[in-house]
C-alpha cells in the first residue's frame, strides 16, 4: 500500500484544481495510472485514494453484508466520489459538490496518510485540531500501539 507522509497547504485555483505534492506523486505506484478517486470522508474532510489502493478499499466494501444502512452508505459514497488524474502541473480536480462538503473554498491542508491522502479546508482542519484533546491522542496512540504489537 502506498504511504503518504507529512502536510503542507495549497490553494485550489478557480477551476477547482488543487496541487498534490510531489513528494505524494512520487509515492504512487504505476497501477494508480496517476490518478486519484477523491471521497467524502468524516469531520468534513475529503480523502483522495490512489486508483489501485480505491480498487481493493471498494471491492471489500462492497463485499460487505448488505444492509439497509451500507446500501444507502455505498450509494451516497459512489454518487459523491470523483476519479482525477493528474495534470501536467501535477494538479488533481475537485469537484463543487466535493468542495462545498469539504467547505473548500481556497485555501487546502493536504495531510499524508495510510493509503490516502486528507484535504481539508484550512481553516476548517485548524478548528478540528484545537478541539482533540493531547491526552486523547496520548491514549490512542497507546491503544494503537497496544494493537500493532499483537499483529
Amino acid at each position: 500500500m502506498t504511504n503518504f507522509v507529512g502536510g503542507c497547504d495549497y490553494s485550489v485555483d478557480a477551476k477547482g484544481r488543487v496541487n498534490i505534492p510531489a513528494k505524494f506523486r512520487k509515492a504512487l505506484s504505476p497501477e494508480a495510472e496517476e490518478t486519484f478517486i477523491i471521497v467524502r470522508a468524516s469531520d468534513r474532510s475529503l480523502q483522495a485514494f490512489p486508483k489501485d489502493v480505491w480498487d481493493e478499499r471498494y471491492s471489500k466494501l462492497a463485499a460487505l453484508p448488505k444492509t439497509p444502512e451500507h446500501v444507502r452508505f455505498l450509494r451516497v459514497l459512489s454518487e459523491t466520489s470523483a476519479s482525477s488524474t493528474l495534470d501536467v502541473q501535477g494538479r488533481i480536480m475537485l469537484t463543487p459538490d466535493l468542495m462545498e462538503y469539504a467547505k473548500i473554498a481556497k485555501d487546502v491542508k493536504i495531510i499524508g496518510g495510510a493509503g490516502y491522502i486528507e484535504l481539508w479546508d484550512v481553516a476548517t482542519y485548524t478548528e478540528y485540531k484545537a478541539g482533540t484533546d493531547n491526552q486523547l491522542f496520548d491514549q490512542m496512540w497507546y491503544a494503537v500501539e497496544d494493537q500493532l504489537a499483537k499483529l
